[in-house]
């Protein structure tokens, strides 16, 4: 590891400390920022591409080593998601260390394979009154959903989940009874109304570099092992999610989500209408595929009634297709606040709404709704 390497790794892993993990996940935070002070700590982490050289992958990395070939580790005993109780403790860095040191060529090897896949089905209610709005510009046609960055297609199933939006005393639930039950706080004066809107669903296809099989116990260990510590709940919700995934099978692609999206749109009924969605996906693409992406979308808009939800930090949405930054999303340089943004082709034409602010793993929304004008980056 080069001295510039080490402090590289040095500056993400206290990022994360401080604007990532920070009232999310003490335990994380803790161990970034003694990683920030040992970059040697993270060396298997340079194994990965250079977008992908996170502090969320690293432990997940980790994470998943205590899953699978070191169950038994000390480390363990710190993570609430593996039945550990210890709290952060002057031992905890220790414990990290001595993982790292016994498998490091593990760690590397994960590293270099795996990619951060934490999708949260909670975020199916920040997504829902966004289908809502879709099913409503649909003229009573079924709505085909493609996800780009599926993972193991949780949000494939949104429509299949229980919403329930509270505000102060207010409190509505949206979708069949008896499966997961998801709750999001509604914030600010609006109510989210379309997601109390019908959801026809005439077919999911999802998108990802490695998808997931939801049936496979040993595939979905990749994604417990991207909960973080502290996320009991979480953890609870993504195994009610995958059993309902794995009920459902939905159609999984595996490639590039730009180059495989013609592909996936291709199997749309002319019937129905496509609804092409993300969330917290898009962040990951470089800036030259994401520009491919909203070139895509919009030869295929020209050609056919399509629809774009984009659940997101507003430079990897909203600012895709209206060439500025939004007023939803506050000032630049605020990544930790989402964006909810709907682009519709009707007859060839192009239509933008910023329809809400949002938290980054579906805990609050708040529903903003407002047209912009349509001005690609393309």
């Amino acid at each position: 590891m080069t001295s510039a390497e080490s402090r590289a790794l040095g500056r993400m892993f206290r990022h994360f400390a401080l604007k990532e993990f920070h009232g999310h996940s003490a335990r994380y935070e803790y161990l970034s920022g003694v990683v920030a002070d040992r970059p040697d700590l993270a060396a298997p982490l340079l194994a990965a591409p250079p977008g992908q050289r996170r502090a969320i992958l690293y432990f997940a990395a980790v994470q998943y080593l205590l899953r699978t070939i070191a169950r038994d580790h000390p480390l363990s005993a710190y993570l609430p998601v593996l039945g550990g109780t210890r709290g952060v403790d002057s031992e905890l860095p220790a414990a990290l260390a001595s993982l790292v040191s016994a498998h490091r060529d593990s760690l590397t090897a994960l590293c270099a394979t795996r990619t951060t896949q934490t999708n949260e089905a909670r975020r199916a209610a920040l997504l829902r009154p966004g289908f809502g709005r879709a099913a409503a510009l649909a003229g009573g046609r079924s709505l085909s959903l493609v996800e780009l960055g599926t993972s193991a297609g949780l949000l494939l199933m949104s429509d299949r989940y229980a919403c329930r939006y509270e505000h102060g005393a207010r409190a509505t639930t949206y979708g069949p009874a008896g499966g997961l039950a998801i709750t999001c706080e509604v914030r600010g004066e609006r109510w989210p109304e379309p997601a109390a809107g019908p959801l026809p669903v005439a077919g999911r296809v999802g998108i990802d570099l490695a998808p997931i099989d939801a049936a496979d116990a040993g595939a979905t260990d990749w994604l417990r092992a991207c909960v973080w510590p502290e996320q009991t709940d979480r953890l609870a919700r993504l195994d009610a999610a995958l059993a309902e995934v794995a009920r459902a099978r939905p159609a999984m692609l595996a490639g590039d989500m730009v180059e495989t999206l013609p592909l996936a749109l291709s199997t749309v009924d002319d019937s129905a209408v496509p609804c092409v969605f993300s969330s917290n996906a898009i962040t990951y693409l470089p800036d030259a595929d994401r520009r491919r992406l909203v070139a895509t979308l919009a030869e295929v808009g020209a050609r056919r009634d399509l629809t774009v939800l984009f659940n997101e930090a507003a430079p990897f949405g909203a600012e895709m297709f209206i060439g500025r930054r939004p007023a939803e999303a506050g000032p630049r340089g605020v990544l930790a606040v989402g964006v909810l943004t709907l682009v519709a082709w009707r007859d060839g034409q192009a239509t933008v709404e910023v329809l809400a602010r949002t938290g980054p793993h579906g805990q609050w929304l708040e529903w903003t709704p407002r047209v912009y004008g349509y001005a690609p980056r393309v």
